[in-house]
């Protein structure tokens, strides 16, 4: 099974090692029971930097090598980038973090996510403001990426 993570800068190393973490715990914890059909699960790790590029020439690589499918990546645009290219050769991508709403905004056999969608997200964020009797909010943002693809 292939895993994409961002491990080095400019990605955020911090989530890119808990996300690897989380799936080390699962790889262990399956394989201490026999691992699937007898056969143990290994897990090959990329780095994708939060690069899209990476991401994407990763994804391809992986599938050379014959993964049976490809999990993580936090950062929602390369995890988009990841997805695309998942979904064009026909590997199951699982993504766990991102929350881009474009990541699975049009269903496909081949990519599922883990986390709900930021619009999902906000709206739940935006009642328990209105249900604590805040009428405004500011956001502040930096221009990027994220906040430019959907």
């Amino acid at each position: 099974m292939g895993a994409l993570a961002p491990l080095t800068r400019p990605g955020w190393t911090e989530a890119g090692r808990h996300l690897l973490a989380g799936l080390d715990l699962a790889v262990h914890e399956v394989n201490a029971t026999g691992g699937i059909g007898g056969r143990p699960l290994e897990l090959l790790v990329r780095d994708t930097a939060a690069d899209p590029e990476r991401a994407t020439a990763a994804v391809d690589g992986l599938a050379g090598l014959g993964v049976t499918a490809v999990v993580g990546e936090y950062h929602s645009v390369v995890a988009r980038a990841a997805a695309a290219r998942a979904d064009a050769l026909g590997v199951p991508f699982l993504c766990s973090s991102a929350v881009l709403d474009a990541l699975t905004g049009e269903p496909t056999e081949w990519v599922a996510r883990l986390a709900p969608a930021q619009s999902h997200g906000w709206r739940l964020y935006a009642d328990f403001l209105l249900g604590a009797g805040r009428g405004r909010v500011a956001v502040a943002t930096q221009p990027g990426a994220y906040w430019a693809s959907g």
